[in-house]
């Protein structure tokens, strides 16, 4: 007797699982209102310090490229996504101001964090823009491009020039 009502209670449970999934849907798939700016870029630093350049500010601790990511904020805003360096930069997670049209985004004294003297640090970022197909992937194949100015407020006069491309899986 056992045995029937345990293959009763499985029948009656595999059937209870299969009537509740329901794949079938009206909506269409969609992306976000940012996602063609959206993405994980692979990325490099110069600092252009007054009138000189310093070409790959990591290149000393050998560190050439890094991660950042772009994203939609949680309302889906058509004209702000969040830019971060996952920590591997100045460790800035920040909402910039987009143009998805023209796709470009900048931030005025946008707050990062306290320091240790309990100051705030914010940032700068100008001439940001993404560029469809304006770069290479490590195969030589066209991607698309990223770059952006940022000064924060504990370094002032210090520019940052960030500029890479968007990760290839590779």
């Amino acid at each position: 007797m056992k045995k029937y009502i345990s293959i009763f209670a499985l029948t009656l449970v595999l059937g209870l699982g299969f009537a509740s999934c329901n794949t079938e849907t009206d909506e269409p798939a969609g992306g976000t209102a940012v996602e063609k700016m959206a993405g994980h870029w692979v990325v490099n630093t110069d600092l252009i310090d007054g009138t000189d350049t310093i070409h790959n500010v990591y290149a000393a601790y050998g560190i050439v490229d890094w991660d950042m990511t772009t994203y939609n904020t949680a309302n889906d805003d058509k004209d702000l996504m969040w830019l971060t360096d996952n920590g591997k930069f100045w460790g800035y997670t920040i909402k910039v101001n987009v143009d998805v049209n023209a796709m470009t985004f900048n931030c005025k004294d946008t707050y990062i964090y306290s320091d240790d003297d309990g100051n705030d640090v914010t940032c700068t970022i100008t001439n940001g823009k993404v560029i469809p197909n304006g770069g290479k992937n490590v195969n030589g194949k066209p991607t698309d491009a990223i770059q952006y100015n940022i000064e924060f407020s504990d370094d002032p006069g210090s520019i940052y020039y960030v500029y890479g491309v968007r990760y290839a899986g590779f």
